[in-house]
């Protein structure tokens, strides 16, 4: 009897840790995954290496944010090199606004511009101002789930909702939670509902504590289209909630 009790107990055990979590569960993932390098503010230095057949570039950049509540807010802009300083990208809400200092005009995008190059990267002007939330803009599927070491990894289709307004038919998320903390390593793209191959992938590393939490510092996109191209997103600063004043979010704030 002692053994059939061990035996069931081992068995009940075994099941409960390798069920899959619920469609609950699946999504706080994916939002916690989503927002590993967000907060209810968010401040950080960065730099950009972008390579291409053509030519290889980088820049350094500061970028804020500020998502308490519906206030949608971010800022990106250009420190260096010097040809380069003073472009930069607002989010206010749904408005989007790019500035070119050499012609001292602010342009403000359309929706249909969100999927559009990022100066000349392969990330676009809704990757680096993150206007799409995955767990709001899309539904996820939690399509298989494994352990490696201590982390329990799981990867989850994203199908958007009817009225996303997103380019994409669909994105593969690779994420895996380690104690307290949920950490993103890959996101495929999918441009077309037959497409066997991502049209792009985004892979992220080098997971450091930075900003009170443990984050991945190092964003790597490649196009498949572009064999041999791509554009590296390092973390080198960056603190959460910490007072963002409102003037940052401005147009002033833009072109200065």
């Amino acid at each position: 009897m002692h053994r059939l009790t061990s035996f069931l107990i081992g068995l009940f055990a075994l099941v409960a840790f390798s069920s899959p979590a619920r469609a609950g569960e699946v999504d706080d993932l994916v939002h916690r995954a989503d927002h590993v390098l967000r907060g209810k503010t968010t401040a950080a230095l960065m730099k950009m290496r972008v390579h291409t057949k053509s030519f290889d570039r980088s820049y350094s950049m500061v970028y804020w944010a500020d998502d308490h509540g519906s206030k949608n807010r971010a800022l990106v802009k250009i420190l260096g090199p010097a040809r380069w300083r003073g472009h930069g990208t607002l989010k206010v809400g749904g408005r989007l606004s790019l500035y070119d200092p050499s012609a001292d005009r602010v342009t403000v995008l359309s929706s249909s511009m969100l999927g559009d190059s990022w100066m000349g990267s392969h990330f676009t002007n809704d990757d680096l101002v993150k206007e799409t939330d995955l767990e709001k803009d899309y539904r996820s599927t939690l399509e298989k789930t494994w352990t490696k070491g201590s982390a329990r990894y799981y990867r989850v289709l994203l199908r958007p909702t009817p009225k996303a307004p997103v380019s994409w038919d669909r994105i593969v998320l690779t994420l895996y939670q380690d104690g307290d903390d949920v950490i993103p390593t890959r996101q495929e793209y999918f441009k077309k509902a037959k497409q066997t191959k991502p049209s792009r992938v985004m892979t992220f590393s080098d997971v450091k504590e930075m900003g009170g939490r443990r984050v991945p510092t190092k964003l790597l996109m490649r196009v498949t289209a572009k064999p041999g191209e791509y554009t590296e997103l390092r973390y080198e600063k960056v603190k959460f909630d910490s007072k963002v004043p409102g003037e940052k979010f401005t147009e002033q704030a833009l072109r200065k």
